[in-house]
């Protein structure tokens, strides 16, 4: 008779000492796969932020030379536009958009080259030349606004640009 108890607190420390080890290990593993998410997540909105700014400085040099194309109509033209990545300041006269390198990225580190960064953010070019890109993150993690910031550059510019060129003389 006094093994039956004495089987049963056994087995009771156990499992309870298997369910701890269990609990630890999955905050553990949940912990990990958090940290990796997360850092993913920053490379994912550096190229969202390097790949925006790539567009606003590709629009912003158009506009100055009075292109009919604001945008640019496909990835391999952005990426042929060697002077996209490399601009220094956008005029901003509202704030709408960030008006240099620093302020696009916002702390994240941008990709290598702009190559890079499109394959962590893609790009959607619209047919109407007036109409600006729209940047998605490919299923990549995000931060919790950056896409909504990003294209709200691009359409905040896109807005501007129309209403310069509905006000400028004919």
């Amino acid at each position: 008779m006094t093994t039956a108890p004495l089987q049963s607190r056994k087995a009771a420390k156990f499992l309870f000492g298997f369910f701890i080890v269990l609990a630890v290990g999955t905050f553990t593993w949940g912990f990990v796969v958090v940290e990796k998410v997360r850092v993913r997540a920053k490379e994912t909105d550096g190229a969202l932020r390097s790949v925006a700014w790539a567009c606003l400085c590709y629009a912003q040099q158009n506009a100055q030379q009075k292109e009919s194309l604001l945008w640019p109509d496909s990835e391999a033209t952005l990426i042929a536009a060697a002077n996209a990545w490399n601009c220094q300041q956008i005029d901003s006269p509202t704030l709408a958009w960030p008006q240099s390198v620093e302020s696009a990225m916002d702390g994240t580190k941008a990709p290598a080259n702009l190559t890079i960064a499109l394959t962590m953010a893609g790009v959607k070019f619209s047919n109407d030349p007036q109409a600006c890109p729209h940047l998605t993150a490919m299923g990549n993690p995000s931060g919790l606004d950056t896409l909504e910031v990003v294209n709200g550059w691009l359409t905040e510019y896109a807005k501007a640009q129309f209403l310069k060129s509905q006000s400028a003389p004919n």
